[in-house]
């Protein structure tokens, strides 16, 4: 019950969804992801008959929408991709895979995917010129801390040993 609720408020159909992805991915115009050629043509749908087919007139290459992209070759519809992409900093793998009603592989594959790849494009800060910092903290030693012996008279014998 919970899992329909989800699908109903939270993501968005697959027309709905394939539209915004089309709209970040081309928003320059469809180009072949091979050559970068604008020449391409419309070949229709893929199976499924939502994603479409193109083909490059400038190297023949064939491709989707999602060549070259995360979400090639996938299985799961890609609203409820864009679901776990958006959630999985906030719910726990296990959590997602219940109210999608998947396997817990599945959704685990598409988020780690997805944190790799953003971890290829990005890149650490490198500093340079004069840096400020403006507080440190240092540890004044283990108050605070517990012990890992409660046992009082069994820590004095064994420092009168040492």
């Amino acid at each position: 019950m919970a899992g329909d609720l989800v699908l109903e408020l939270f993501i968005p159909d697959e027309e709905k969804a394939l539209n915004i992805f089309r709209c970040i991915r081309w928003a320059d115009g469809v180009y072949c992801p091979e050559c970068k050629s604008f020449d391409i043509y419309k070949r229709g749908f893929t199976d499924n008959k939502k994603v479409r087919r193109y083909s490059c007139n400038n190297c023949g290459k064939n491709f989707t929408d999602f060549t070259g992209t995360i979400f090639a070759n996938k299985h799961l519809p890609l609203g409820e991709m864009f679901y776990i992409i958006a959630n999985q900093d906030k719910k726990s793998t296990n959590r997602l895979s219940e109210e999608l009603g998947h396997k817990w592989e599945s959704v685990y594959r598409i988020s780690n995917e997805f944190k790799e790849c953003l971890a290829e494009k990005s890149k650490d800060p490198v500093l340079s010129g004069e840096i400020n910092i403006d507080e440190m903290y240092q540890s004044a030693g283990n108050k605070g801390l517990k012990k890992t012996s409660t046992n009082k008279k069994a820590q004095i014998k064994k420092n009168r040993h040492l």
